[in-house]
């Protein structure tokens, strides 16, 4: 019979990096934490398992930016709107500050860290922290060279799923409360060659999906085709598989997931070509990286926001990011998406306890797997947001280590307004928005 359990023995591994803060994962939350934390003079590692920056963004191939904001104004200051000034100056960004191109995308984040002295770890993935206590000594990452420690004071978790959370200890929640279910993925895809002329409108697009599906052409239980223009004429980027049921902390769900993914594509390139007009001659031109990942594990911090905060429009004198996206919550299920909009001109606030998990003293978390419920998650887990949020935690890593203090320890009001030093607009007037040149 075949042992079902290897054991193997542990090693000396060897340190390749002893500095001020270390952030796990170069999504638009990695980013925030890592030009922060760097700016504010912490010797700032970023560690991702691509070979470049951007996350959702760019692996994902999401698109467009879904913003927050107050009569054209827009809530994500500070890194991102940098970020975004980056992308535009190279002709990457549209007019509308939505629509980008992630192939751009990608170098302007890799300029915006190393124009802020953030050294890059590429091609590693997290194997687990090493712990002492209830501190984290060093997290092992995995890559060419085999297992290599990286030692820091602070850690900043912006893996997306909470992986190095999760690993340390912390307290985690999946999904909704009832059961435990979570947002579906979706894989994004691009059509080139589309005659954009010719193409109709969405009520007949999704006239023409239904048809289709009944004829069980497509197997897909999305209720309607998603679909976005580009910054090129010819091509249309979609956001429209639906894969539900499974888990992207799980490493045969997510492998099968990405499957099922690539499944659904090749069966809306078939109906797209087939059955859309101005698709005739359209051919399949990107394929996300991976798969575009919702919801997965969320935090227990030191606050915690719940959808009775978002119909609030709560607001904290530790307020660290404002948001009013809607909640957003594609069915774990099948069909169907909730939609819930805030009252007009109004806005909720993540204070900093949303950030500080319980469990494990030197670790701040950025991105999505905040300390939310399932509702309020739907609506803070867009890019924008989860770049300020990463900002708001290197911004504490920093502070931090400086004040050689535990991220609890930090005074929350005084990372709010260390923010808004940066630029980002959590009072008065929007700041001035940084022109391309």
């Amino acid at each position: 019979m075949t042992d079902t359990v290897v054991r193997t023995e542990e090693r000396g591994i060897r340190v390749l990096h002893d500095v001020d803060v270390i952030v796990v994962g170069g999504g638009p939350g990695g980013i925030g934490a890592a030009v922060a934390a760097a700016r504010l003079g912490a010797r700032t590692l970023l560690c991702e398992q691509y070979g470049f920056l951007g996350g959702m963004a760019t692996a994902g191939l999401v698109e467009p930016f879904m913003w927050s904001g107050l009569e054209g104004q827009r809530f994500d200051t500070g890194i991102f709107r940098e970020w975004c000034a980056a992308m535009e100056r190279m002709g990457g960004l549209a007019p509308n500050g939505s629509t980008f191109c992630s192939e751009v995308a990608k170098l302007a984040a890799e300029h915006l860290c190393l124009d802020a002295g953030v050294q890059l770890l590429y091609h590693v993935q997290l194997d687990r922290p090493v712990m002492a206590g209830r501190d984290i000594d060093c997290v092992l990452m995995l890559g060419k060279s085999g297992l290599t420690a990286h030692r820091a004071r602070v850690f900043v978790d912006a893996t997306g799923d909470a992986d190095l959370a999760a690993r340390a200890g912390c307290r985690i929640e999946y999904g909704r409360p009832e059961d435990g279910q979570v947002q579906p993925m979706t894989l994004c895809f691009d059509m080139a060659g589309v005659d954009l002329a010719a193409m109709p409108g969405q009520h007949v697009i999704n006239e023409l999906y239904q048809k289709a599906r009944a004829e069980g052409r497509v197997h897909c239980p999305r209720e309607n085709v998603l679909w976005f223009r580009t910054l090129e004429p010819d091509r249309i980027h979609f956001n429209t598989t639906r894969i539900v049921g499974y888990r992207a902390t799980d490493t045969l769900s997510y492998s099968e997931a990405e499957v099922e993914g690539r499944r659904q594509v090749v069966e809306y390139v078939e109906f797209l070509r087939r059955d859309v007009p101005g698709f005739e001659r359209a051919r399949l031109h990107a394929l996300a990286v991976t798969m575009g990942v919702r919801e997965s594990r969320r935090v227990r911090g030191r606050a915690y926001l719940t959808r009775r905060d978002y119909e609030s429009a709560a607001k904290f004198p530790d307020g660290i990011c404002r948001v009013n996206y809607v909640i957003d919550i594609h069915s774990p299920t099948g069909e169907g998406t909730e939609i819930v909009s805030m009252p007009p001109g109004e806005w909720y606030e993540i204070p900093y306890g949303c950030i500080v998990p319980r469990g494990c003293e030197n670790l701040l978390v950025a991105g999505r797997p905040i300390s939310v419920d399932h509702a309020v998650h739907s609506s803070m887990r867009v890019m924008p947001p989860a770049c300020t949020i990463g900002q708001a935690a290197g911004t504490a890593a920093a502070l931090a280590v400086r004040e050689q203090a535990s991220p609890a320890e930090v005074d929350g009001v005084q990372v709010r307004r260390s923010l808004i030093e940066q630029g980002v607009w959590l009072e008065g007037p929007p700041p001035e928005r940084e022109e391309a040149s």
